[in-house]
């Protein structure tokens, strides 16, 4: 997908800026200008509404193949999240469990990926902006460790790469069992 070329890239500097002062660049004997529960709340809403506002972006431009690869990316992002959580089982900064990689962002930053793969940076940096403050918000309230957001932001933007630049799909794999007299086997295809 090309890159329009109304595209400005210095018109999210404001907005980053804006973004980055109002997140950390208070000090110790200053009062943070949210509370970390309305942190919590804005990382808990966001890791749906970035998702759910892509696929809104891909209704209103009629493109059903998008919205496809939006889902599929979806579920596979959650499926092999909450295979590594279990798998790796790491605990979390407040004592729990399941900490790496971080749920929230995968599922936010996938949102975000799918915008950029689909649509371009003009809809992918503010999205990414969004998906930092959900682990932004991870992290600040204890509930993971930063490796926990890197790792669920490299995983999400992994499997949609994949699935909306690279054409992997679901859909291109063939898995069936085999039976040749005495000889019983598994036949694996997957074409790009």
């Amino acid at each position: 997908m090309s890159l329009n070329s109304n595209f400005r890239p210095m018109a999210y500097f404001k907005p980053l800026a804006m973004l980055f002062a109002l997140l950390t660049l208070t000090s110790p004997a200053q009062s943070k200008p949210y509370t970390d529960d309305q942190l919590l709340q804005a990382g808990n809403f966001l890791q749906f509404a970035i998702p759910v506002g892509a696929g809104m972006i891909s209704v209103a431009k009629g493109d059903g193949e998008g919205l496809g690869q939006l889902v599929e990316g979806a579920l596979i992002t959650s499926m092999a999240t909450h295979v590594l959580k279990v798998t790796l089982d790491q605990p979390r900064p407040n004592g729990g469990h399941y900490s790496m990689p971080s749920g929230h962002t995968s599922a936010a930053m996938q949102g975000a990926a799918y915008l950029q793969f689909r649509y371009g940076w003009e809809y992918g940096v503010p999205a990414y902006m969004l998906g930092g403050i959900v682990g932004y918000s991870r992290v600040e309230n204890n509930r993971h460790y930063w490796r926990d957001v890197v790792a669920g932001t490299l995983l999400a933007t992994t499997i949609q790469f994949g699935i909306t630049q690279m054409g992997m799909s679901v859909t291109n794999i063939v898995i069936a069992p085999m039976f040749n007299g005495d000889e019983v086997g598994i036949y694996a295809s997957m074409s790009f």
